[in-house]
């Protein structure tokens, strides 16, 4: 395979093919990532490839897998985050199929098996995800009673977020990471993911990868990801990498998906409105009355019915700015 900007290079081009890859990129996951690891072995799909890419742990991450699960290729490297996590092992994995997971989620039984067979029976389909669920904490703040499965018809698909999603995916990130099977041929095609996003970098993914192929939902539910308390507080960002990430895609593409559909023009402007407004929002309760400010007057900008955005972005004025609001 030549070396080309933004290709995938795999290391092991002379070996055999296992049907499915699976990417797991982990940083300090020593905690979760057993449980992630085996809900992939407890699959009942064979044969697999189960890459763990350790992203400068500091804690005993990689030698717990070591020790408790050897058939897992561990591949460490320095902290450069998500991103770069999984572009190692796109750039290592070696199967027809690939599949991603975050090291705190997991699989449901039958998640490949449905994935596999669904892909196998539409060959004009290049992506296959399905629907998830919030594994949340009990009152003590511990994980237990893993989700199960629920599943009615395995090969069933949702119509309405199937096919040529992308005016779906511009309205909303539809597909989670840890949900989707992709066929070798487009993760080629596609490329890596964009490390210089710090937030929406699997959105951006996602968007690009709706341009190329159809990508089906299936309605069966088979992986769930932990829900974590104060989440939104804890990741107040400095960039609006949504908003963002959602206005290149339209500026590049336009409102219209491969196949000629297209979302209404007044449908993505509330979409933009939405996303400053939640930016705004977030800034206001706990991050830079400043940003809030500017994020609050872009919403109504965009949709002029917000008029809460006007009141976010008056109050604002009187607002103090705290210390180490934002996170880089």
């Amino acid at each position: 395979m030549n070396s080309l900007p933004g290709s995938i290079q795999t290391s092991r081009t002379n070996q055999q093919r296992p049907l499915i890859s699976v990417i797991v990129p982990a940083y300090n996951a020593e905690d979760f990532i057993l449980e992630a690891l085996r809900s992939i072995t407890a699959q009942d799909y064979e044969p697999l490839e189960i890459l763990l890419v350790d992203d400068g742990s500091t804690d005993g991450t990689a030698d717990l897998v070591r020790r408790e699960m050897p058939t897992v290729r561990i591949i460490r490297q320095d902290n450069t985050g998500v991103a770069e996590a999984r572009n190692t092992g796109l750039r290592n994995a070696c199967g027809e199929f690939i599949c991603l997971l975050d090291a705190d989620d997991g699989w449901c039984p039958g998640k490949l098996h449905a994935q596999v067979q669904y892909l196998q029976q539409h060959p004009q389909t290049g992506a296959v995800y399905h629907a998830w669920q919030v594994w949340r904490p009990d009152a003590e703040g511990n994980f237990v009673s893993m989700p199960a499965p629920v599943v009615a018809d395995s090969t069933a698909i949702d119509p309405a977020l199937s096919g040529w999603i992308y005016p779906q995916l511009l309205m909303d990130c539809i597909v989670h990471t840890s949900t989707i099977m992709m066929r070798r041929e487009f993760v080629e095609q596609l490329g890596f993911f964009r490390a210089e996003l710090i937030n929406g970098e699997d959105y951006d993914y996602w968007l690009r990868l709706s341009r190329l192929t159809r990508i089906d939902k299936l309605v069966g539910v088979y992986s769930f990801y932990r829900g974590s308390p104060g989440s939104l507080t804890n990741s107040v960002k400095p960039v609006n990498y949504e908003y963002n990430v959602v206005s290149a895609a339209a500026a590049k593409w336009g409102l219209a998906a491969p196949d000629g559909r297209a979302l209404a023009a007044v449908d993505f402007q509330r979409r933009l409105g939405k996303l400053a407004f939640d930016f705004a929002y977030r800034h206001y309760r706990w991050g830079s009355a400043r940003i809030a400010r500017r994020a609050a007057l872009q919403a109504w900008r965009h949709d002029p019915r917000r008029y809460k955005a006007l009141l976010f972005w008056l109050a604002s004025f009187f607002k103090r700015e705290p210390r180490s609001a934002v996170q880089g």
